[in-house]
């Protein structure tokens, strides 16, 4: 169920509207306030779905309220109810991210489509932002393994299915936080730290688009490569080589090789098994499996002791993993090579 802030200074109004939208049984929690800081105070602290404001209120008014939660970049939506029918009102207002304008007084018939909308959009808003998210994060490894091509083909598919159907508005404001999550998730390795031209400054306005942001990132990939002097990481050299160093820690998992490398573990996955032919878990266990077989063959080694020393929590698991491996336990396959 959602949440909705209702802000009029008159709280017979406030009253009203709350009553009329518990008969609409689609938010769980509908809260009033008489001004917009005591609104926003508590927008920051918990967001509501929707924010049902009006204009004229004391101390802070509808539509500075709305400059501060288009600011906050909430998932939060805001409809203005006003008695004022000002065009110039309306319009500010949407130039504020609200996404409705309604004049007093209302009724059911027309605010409660309009609270239909808004949760429609809010789930809209809700998965495509976890898309994008999850586009940022698998163009952001792009960028950092210098793979032009894999960025410039997530670029491609951004602007197909996330960039497209938006408004000049809507697209300004996505690709603006592309660039900031982008370079905040690059800068955060540390390595090296990309710096993007202040968007605002005196007599200068860079206009936003997303085929700047393209260039943008081909700009960054430039930078990335010159600074290790045109080197791509090799992550399937520096992947065995880690793995072969810790082959037999106990903890050795694919999300820590993956951490280690700076990947994520989905990436990692797809990327060790097109260029191996085999998955993680498999190239792991035929590592130690090879080197239990080499201390198989040395006499004075303890059995029990082997599957320890290749990275096994408990002899019955490794005596399990060796035979599904060699179609032996490990004392048959000690038998076959005559060691009693």
């Amino acid at each position: 169920m959602a949440r909705i802030f209702i802000v009029d200074d008159e709280p017979i109004i406030g009253i009203g509207l709350k009553t009329l939208i518990w008969e609409y049984k689609r938010f769980s929690e509908i809260d009033t306030f008489t001004d917009g800081v005591s609104a926003l105070s508590s927008i920051m602290a918990n967001p509501p779905d929707v924010v049902l404001t009006d204009i004229r209120m004391p101390r802070m008014d509808g539509l500075e309220l709305c400059r501060n939660i288009q600011q906050l970049k909430l998932f939060t939506k805001v409809v203005v109810l006003s008695g004022y029918g000002d065009f110039a009102y309306a319009q500010k207002c949407m130039s504020y991210g609200v996404q409705e304008y309604l004049l007093k007084p209302i009724t059911e018939i027309e605010l409660f489509p309009v609270l239909d909308k808004m949760l429609a959009m809010r789930e809209a808003a809700l998965i495509s932002f976890t898309l994008f998210e999850q586009w940022i994060d698998h163009l952001e490894e792009a960028v950092w393994m210098l793979d032009k091509v894999r960025a410039n083909q997530l670029l491609e598919e951004g602007k197909r299915e996330l960039f497209a159907a938006q408004t000049d508005i809507q697209q300004y404001q996505r690709v603006y936080d592309a660039v900031t999550l982008l370079l905040k998730k690059l800068n955060a390795r540390g390595a090296y730290r990309i710096e993007v031209k202040p968007l605002f400054e005196e007599n200068t306005v860079i206009t936003i688009t997303y085929e700047w942001f393209q260039a943008e990132v081909g700009i960054w990939i430039q930078r990335l490569s010159e600074y290790r002097n045109h080197e791509r990481i090799n992550v399937l050299e520096a992947a065995i080589q880690y793995i072969d160093e810790h082959l037999f820690e106990e903890e050795l998992s694919l999300d820590m090789v993956a951490g280690r490398l700076g990947v994520t573990p989905t990436y990692f996955s797809h990327y060790f098994k097109k260029n191996t032919n085999e998955t993680f878990v498999q190239y792991r266990m035929r590592k130690r499996i090879d080197k239990a077989k080499q201390l198989l063959a040395v006499p004075h080694y303890k059995i029990i002791d082997i599957g320890t020393e290749v990275g096994y929590d408990s002899y019955p698991h490794f005596s399990r993993v060796f035979k599904k491996a060699t179609g032996y336990s490990p004392t048959e396959y000690r038998g076959l090579l005559g060691i009693r």
